[in-house]
């Protein structure tokens, strides 16, 4: 009887190593669905520019931003598909995009992952005001929520 158990767990250690591994990769779930609906294309033109630290003060600043259309902020087409915005404590524009984190969060920022700390978080945009937060903690302390209102209509 001793050599058929033997066997028996050669038999069934050899058969343990037999298991089946699917190496296909995973697909991709359906593509995330943004949060906030913005293009680049929604971007280009004059805006007022006003911030706010509380959110009990967006809506005075809202009309505040409006109020600055007399010296807009430009928001200029990049040469690369993005457009000309300024970044954290920078002079000269730079050349951001517009990036959606997997969890629908939409940003923009320079070319990499979304939610660098060079990014600002889209809060909301309805196509006349645009509001974002800086994701870099200092930014934000500094700056503060930026709420950009668009002057005139959009070209």
């Amino acid at each position: 009887m001793r050599p058929v158990v033997a066997l028996s767990l050669l038999g069934a250690t050899i058969l343990a190593g037999c298991t089946t591994t699917d190496f296909t990769p995973p697909t991709a779930g359906p593509p995330v669905q943004p949060a906030v609906a913005i293009t680049v294309a929604d971007l280009p033109g004059n805006w007022g520019l006003a911030s706010y630290r509380k959110d009990a003060d967006r809506p005075r600043t809202e009309k505040e931003a409006k109020a600055a259309c007399g010296n807009p902020y430009q928001i200029g087409s990049g040469p690369n598909g993005g457009v000309a915005m300024h970044l954290a404590d920078q002079a000269q524009p730079t050349e951001v995009f517009i990036k959606v984190a997997r969890n629908g969060q939409v940003f923009i920022g320079p070319k990499g992952d979304a939610g660098m700390r060079s990014d600002r978080l889209v809060v909301s945009f309805d196509n006349s005001v645009l509001v974002t937060d800086w994701m870099d903690p200092s930014a934000r302390e500094r700056y503060g929520t930026m709420v950009f209102a668009r002057c005139g209509k959009k070209a």
